[in-house]
Formats: C-alpha cells, sequence, structure tokens
C-alpha cells in the first residue's frame, strides 16, 4: 500500500470513529447534562488527534494524486468505459503509443488533428467520428467501422484497412498511398483529390464511390471496380492516364 493509501485509510478511520462518537452524542442529548455533554466533546478530542503537519493532506490534492480507482470509491463515480477510451485515444501519442486501441468504441468523436501513427486500432468503431487531418500513417483499421467518418485531409499512406466499413465516408483530398484496402467497403465513399497511388483495392466494393480528381496511378483495381464508381472525371487511371470520359473504363484499365 503506497503512502497516499496509507493516508487517506486513517482519514477514513478517523472520520468513522467521529461519526460513531457523535451518534453517542445525539443519543444522549436528550439525557445527558451539559457537563456530560462537554466532557463527552473532551473525550472526543483527545481520542481523535490531528494529524502531525508534515502528515496532513490537502483532499483535493489527495483526489487529483490519487489512482482513478481510489477516486471511484471515494466519490462514487466511474467514468462510462467510451469516455476512458476517448482520452486515451487523445492522449495516446503523449503516452508513448503503446496502448492496444482495438475494439474501442469511438462512435461520433471529435478526433481532429489526432496522432495516431501505427496504432492498432482493429475492430474499432470510429463511425461518425471526426478525423479531419488525423495522422493515421500506417495505422492498423483492419474491420474497423468508419462509416460515415470525416477523413478529409487525414494521412492514410500505408494504412491497412482490411475489410474495414467505410460506406458514405468523406475522404476529400485524403492521402491513401500504398494502403491496403483489400475488401474494403467503400460503397458511395466520397474520395474527391484522394491519393490512391499504389494502394490495393483488391476485392474492395466502389460501388457509387466519387473518385473525381483521385490519383489511382498504379493502383491494384480491376477494370469492372472502376466501373462500379460513380465519377472518374478528371482522375488519373492505374496506367497513368488522365479519364477520359470512355464510358466503360475497364476496357483499358488493367
Amino acid at each position: 500500500m503506497g503512502r497516499l493509501d496509507q493516508r487517506l485509510s486513517k482519514i477514513e478511520q478517523r472520520v468513522e470513529e467521529i461519526y460513531q462518537m457523535l451518534q453517542q452524542l445525539i443519543e444522549m442529548q436528550q439525557v445527558a447534562s451539559v457537563r456530560n455533554i462537554t466532557g463527552l466533546v473532551e473525550e472526543i478530542d483527545e481520542v481523535v488527534e490531528p494529524l502531525p503537519v508534515e502528515e496532513a493532506v490537502d483532499p483535493v490534492e489527495a483526489m487529483a494524486e490519487a489512482p482513478p480507482e481510489i477516486v471511484v470509491e471515494a466519490v462514487g463515480y466511474e467514468p462510462e468505459p467510451p469516455e476512458i477510451q476517448y482520452q486515451i485515444v487523445l492522449h495516446w501519442a503523449d503516452n508513448g503509443r503503446v496502448e492496444d486501441l482495438g475494439e474501442f468504441d469511438l462512435a461520433g468523436r471529435n478526433l481532429r488533428n489526432v496522432d495516431l501513427k501505427d496504432s492498432r486500432l482493429v475492430g474499432t468503431n470510429l463511425s461518425r467520428a471526426d478525423l479531419t487531418a488525423a495522422k493515421l500513417v500506417r495505422a492498423d483499421l483492419s474491420e474497423a467501422d468508419l462509416s460515415r467518418a470525416q477523413l478529409t485531409r487525414a494521412d492514410l499512406s500505408r494504412a491497412v484497412l482490411i475489410s474495414a466499413d467505410l460506406t458514405f465516408t468523406r475522404l476529400h483530398y485524403a492521402k491513401l498511398d500504398s494502403a491496403n484496402l483489400r475488401y474494403a467497403l467503400l460503397t458511395r465513399a466520397d474520395l474527391t483529390g484522394a491519393n490512391l497511388g499504389g494502394v490495393d483495392l483488391g476485392g474492395a466494393q466502389l460501388n457509387r464511390a466519387n473518385l473525381l480528381r483521385a490519383n489511382l496511378k498504379g493502383a491494384q483495381v480491376h477494370r469492372k471496380q472502376l466501373a462500379s464508381a460513380s465519377s472518374l472525371d478528371g482522375a488519373t487511371m492505374p496506367d497513368g492516364r488522365l479519364y477520359d470520359g470512355d464510358p466503360e473504363p475497364w476496357k483499358v484499365v488493367v
């Protein structure tokens, strides 16, 4: 048991003694004389000695320094797990990048500009989260739920998004170069101006995805996948040419 724990335990013990004495005082009040009451108060003073100066503890300071489990026991409040997870993610980089963030519930959270480079977010719920300009380089987002998330200008270079759900996700000018998006769901995703150079889109669903002005140079993607996109206007195709409006791009795209 640490020094702070010992202090808190000592305080709790003495508070309990005072409480018991006061209970006796109340019971005796109806029958005891003023002299007896005064004597009982003096007895309390003798039993409950003040802490030495060096042992005195500021309750506010003690709570601030106490581990979370002590604070929870003292004040009777325990934060909801999603709130704890949210705080861990916000300070993940500052705390040494060691926490596994897999399966966290971060739905709808404000994570703008968050630094999650090299993080493990397998199966994490990030639906509707605001990840504008987030740093997710080499992050493992396999099977993560990113549906309807905001990823404008986010850096997902070399990230792993195998089987991730990116349905209706906004990826304006996001960096996805060399990312792994095999079997990802990109149905109606907005990839306007996104950099998809060298990305692996094997088996990914691109139904009605917006690839306006996107860079697909060197991307591993089947011609029929591109045919299902809603727009390829101004896009750079896997072979390096600009999309020329051919209604059946799979005729020329490898």
